[in-house]
């Protein structure tokens, strides 16, 4: 991990974000929302759930495409399966085994925005993160990362 991870700063940052809700357009909640990453690039996986949440939604922090990423990321480390293996048959919408994160109703319909092509890609790219911090992706065990 490339930075400690202070649990009474994060419930700190956590307030901090919630209390700024209503103005996601200020400079007060993009600082906020950067220093959340902050906490997930440190392997705090609440963090990465969280910081997922909020770039699922639409609005002016909307970024589908890191919103997955950090979604596998914290999904990963609480159980879920990561290997792609739709049983839909018909792209743009997925359906996995049970246990497989794509299956959970906001990461469903980041695929479906997505596409399948640029979800394959975002699965290396956090694959890659993960392995970067010595964590297995959807493994039996969860990966040891910080809560």
């Amino acid at each position: 991990m490339n930075a400690r991870f202070d649990n009474a700063s994060y419930e700190e940052l956590c307030a901090q974000i919630d209390a700024l809700c209503e103005q996601k357009d200020s400079p007060e909640f993009k600082s906020a929302l950067s220093q959340l990453e902050k906490f997930a690039e440190a392997g705090s996986a609440d963090a990465a759930e969280f910081l997922a949440e909020l770039l699922a939604y639409d609005g002016c922090c909307h970024d589908a495409a890191r919103a997955y990423k950090w979604y596998f990321v914290s999904l990963s480390s609480q159980g879920y399966s990561t290997e792609f293996n739709d049983r839909n048959g018909s792209p743009a919408h997925y359906r996995g085994p049970v246990g497989d994160f794509r299956n959970e109703s906001m990461v469903s319909d980041l695929v479906t925005r997505l596409g399948f092509e640029k979800v394959l890609c975002l699965d290396q790219e956090a694959r890659e993160w993960l392995l970067l911090y010595s964590l297995a992706a959807g493994t039996s065990g969860s990966p040891k990362i910080v809560r």
